[in-house]
């Protein structure tokens, strides 16, 4: 990579991508004599012509990547989180370059990203926004991306950070706080520790254990629930313990991201409804038993009983049973995916998302609920889909109605349990 040192925005530019670029390919701020797949050129100065060149070029309100440097570029640097967003984006078209074959839906030659369609309103940016008492349910690929991205914020409150897992080494290419010296330390409380020093106006309380299985879950107990977990299953399972409102992102592997939102009161879709038991899950649930030598029925009870460890490690003999009891399939699934233990019946390799793909999903996150809390009103839509190789589109912003059968708000006694609990006064409360 390439830039003016007296470049301030591509300075910043240069300080978020380069460690979401590390954790997939080698990077080198400058010449080592060594064989270069992709040259990073980021503002006004000229390549070196050791490989061929993406120029970036950044301005307050928005980036461009492109193989010429046609675009105006400014060292007025936009907002760090905004430019937390221009790294992924420039972290994709990198790695297409040097490496991309295959990867579906690649970015055009020249990628434009306006920051007006990433966040309707900028300004929550420079205000303190408090979270009051908030959960976050995972503390793997996308809540790290959360907490990343909420470094260059002013987040006020108490975010309580619900995980049970450890940093394996399959974390490393996609959880962006945790490297080598956090293999097998707790994933809540470590990610709390570095964390909260870039974070000082929100208390980070670790609990480093499933927000299911937290003690005293009764009555109107959580207000507002971030989600980053990676299964499908363990989202329906979340949506029922009836929280006032629900901020969601997933990964759908390196293709997509996915942004919801839901409350007690709106009537529009939940969790269940966007994640439901169907065709697809029943087929990835397949595929994960096939890769992993356990049971359909086994990846269906979520987590990783003492049998199901052993039949694992019969067939991955580099894992240890005991390390894996109690894991969560998914985890286990992507964790093997990072670090190309898992193929395909014809050799190709099973891709994990990248760093990127994950603080893309954690930064939109933030930005949703950044907004609701600080302009309720402003964002109408509850679904919004982002491709991480590509510009965002406003057709790609939803209104999603509820799924009349969920397993979740289509039960009657579940969903007039909700209302009870979370009145509009409540919910009014929760926000303040």
């Amino acid at each position: 990579m390439h830039f003016d040192r007296g470049d301030v925005a591509a300075s910043e530019f240069y300080q978020e991508l380069r460690p979401l670029l590390a954790r997939t390919i080698d990077v080198h701020g400058a010449p080592d004599g060594g064989p270069y797949l992709v040259e990073m050129v980021i503002g006004d100065v000229q390549p070196l012509g050791l490989a061929p060149a993406v120029f970036a070029r950044l301005t307050p309100d928005g980036c461009c990547f492109s193989p010429q440097p046609t675009a105006v570029h400014s060292a007025s640097p936009a907002h760090r989180t905004l430019t937390v967003v221009a790294a992924c984006y420039g972290a994709g078209v990198a790695i297409h370059r040097a490496v991309g074959e295959g990867i579906p839906n690649p970015p055009p030659d020249r990628l434009e990203i306006r920051y007006d369609d990433i966040l309707p309103d900028r300004g929550v940016l420079e205000e303190a926004v408090n979270l009051g008492e908030t959960h976050l349910a995972g503390a793997g690929a996308i809540g790290n991306g959360f907490l990343w991205a909420a470094r260059h914020v002013d987040l006020r409150g108490k975010l309580i950070v619900c995980d049970d897992d450890v940093v394996s080494s399959g974390n490393l290419q996609r959880q962006v706080w945790f490297d080598e010296d956090d293999i097998d330390d707790p994933k809540s409380p470590t990610l709390c520790q570095k964390a909260q020093p870039h974070i000082p106006g929100c208390e980070l309380k670790p609990e480093p254990e499933r927000l299911q299985d937290l003690p005293n879950r009764s009555g109107a107990w959580l207000k507002r629930l971030i989600v980053a977990v990676d299964s499908r299953r363990a989202r329906r399972e979340l949506q029922n313990e009836l929280p006032a409102e629900v901020f969601d992102a997933s990964t759908t592997d390196i293709r997509e991201v996915v942004v919801h939102y839901n409350d007690a009161l709106s009537g529009l879709a939940c969790l269940g409804c966007l994640y439901r038991a169907d065709e697809k899950e029943a087929s990835q649930d397949q595929v994960i038993a096939e890769h992993l030598g356990v049971t359909v029925d086994d990846v269906r009870a979520s987590r990783i009983s003492p049998a199901a460890a052993v039949a694992i490690a019969r067939k991955h003999p580099h894992i240890d049973s005991v390390s894996i009891e109690g894991q969560a399939y998914d985890s286990l699934y992507k964790a093997l995916c990072a670090t190309g233990k898992l193929h395909t019946v014809v050799g190709k390799q099973v891709v994990a998302p990248f760093a990127f793909v994950s603080v893309l999903a954690g930064t939109l996150l933030l930005f949703d609920v950044m907004t609701r809390l600080a302009r309720p009103g402003l964002t109408r839509t509850n679904e919004w889909h982002v491709s991480p190789w590509r510009e965002p589109f406003s057709q790609g912003r939803l209104t999603r109605m509820r799924y009349v059968v969920c397993e979740c708000c289509g039960k009657p006694i579940l969903r007039s349990l909700r209302s009870r609990l979370w009145t509009s006064e409540e919910l009014i409360a929760s926000k303040a």
